[in-house]
């Protein structure tokens, strides 16, 4: 990454340009019932031209349930209200990257947010962990995993169009994930006061902002917000906020994506603010590859006037160096730039 992204957080907040004027919100109810079979589908133009341009998009019509999704809200809010030791008992390690967590780094610099990580269920294949979840709640844990297994769903609808903006067939990519893709659920909490009371986490330094800008590693992210707000993109040196639209997903581009299409689809810059009034929640799910998947530039999108931009990156590793990053301070954070073929 050069140098002026390394400074992004400190560039301005654009007032006089509203971002929903050009992300766009997509209906893709022809994704979720199997009516869009090509690039002509309008939905799958709307989304490749919104990954083209901006990395990111808003989605209704889903076909996500709302009884799953206030469910969802209802048991993430009522995890983050336990008591701290009781989050702690399944905090995270470096080993085990799956529970609580209320130290981590964006960019080597502390976020003010506690988070609860969860994949499939078993052992998963990066780091050969499990899951763990709450003792004491027993209807948490099937209420995730059906979220879990709801965003997958959804997710391969989306990689389908992604692949038809390619001008490849829509499964082209379903190998690279097929059914035991390295996905996982986050549940975000923004508090407004300070986390460190009552923890037993050593927290060496101040938080700035919520999540300090960046990339996500994988595909593509699904994420639901709430009605608080704080998300914001960056574009053409100012960032941008994201407004929540009820009943909404919103979608972004991640970097595995970008390396894939050759910079054709860009992984969105995006942070969130930090809260100063009001506390706010956030669930993303994160669509990665298979642990085997080595990621490189498609076919369609390499040709003598545009020669492959990226070496080939294995998945497995990259995602465990990326996570390392976010748990300790071990050096500079992994990206795709590091990839980038010398021109």
């Amino acid at each position: 990454m050069n140098s002026e992204q390394e400074n992004l957080d400190t560039h301005p907040v654009s007032e006089g340009f509203a971002i929903g004027d050009s992300v766009p919100t997509i209906d893709i109810a022809a994704l979720t019932n199997g009516s869009a079979n090509n690039k002509s589908d309008s939905a799958i133009e709307e989304i490749a031209q919104a990954c083209r341009e901006w990395g990111f998009f808003q989605i209704i019509n889903h076909a996500v349930s709302s009884d799953l999704i206030e469910n969802v809200w209802k048991y993430t809010q009522q995890f983050f209200s336990l008591p701290i030791a009781e989050k702690e008992s399944i905090l995270r390690s470096k080993d085990n990257p799956w529970g609580y967590y209320s130290n981590e780094l964006t960019k080597n610099q502390l976020d003010k947010k506690e988070v609860f990580d969860f994949t499939r269920q078993g052992i998963d294949p990066i780091y050969a962990s499990e899951n763990r979840w709450p003792t004491d709640d027993h209807e948490f844990k099937p209420i995730m995993l059906e979220y879990f297994d709801v965003c997958s769903r959804l997710s391969y609808r989306l990689l389908e169009a992604l692949c038809c903006g390619l001008n490849l067939p829509k499964d082209y990519m379903h190998d690279d994930f097929a059914d035991n893709h390295t996905g996982f659920v986050r549940l975000n909490h923004y508090p407004v006061n300070d986390l460190t009371v009552g923890s037993k986490t050593e927290h060496s330094r101040t938080p700035g902002l919520g999540v300090h800008h960046h990339t996500d590693a994988g595909a593509l992210t699904v994420l639901l917000q709430d009605e608080v707000g704080g998300l914001q993109v960056y574009r053409d040196g100012y960032w941008h906020d994201i407004p929540p639209i009820p009943g909404a997903f919103v979608i972004n581009t991640g970097d595995m994506m970008q390396v894939w299409s050759n910079d054709i689809y860009q992984a969105a810059i995006h942070r969130v603010l930090a809260m100063e009034s009001r506390d706010r929640y956030s669930i993303p799910f994160f669509f990665n590859p298979s642990a085997e998947t080595k990621v490189s530039p498609l076919p369609t999108v390499v040709n003598k006037d545009h020669p492959t931009r990226y070496r080939t990156i294995e998945w497995a590793a990259f995602r465990g160096q990326r996570t390392d990053g976010d748990y300790a301070d071990y050096g500079t954070e992994v990206q795709i730039s590091q990839f980038r073929e010398q021109t």
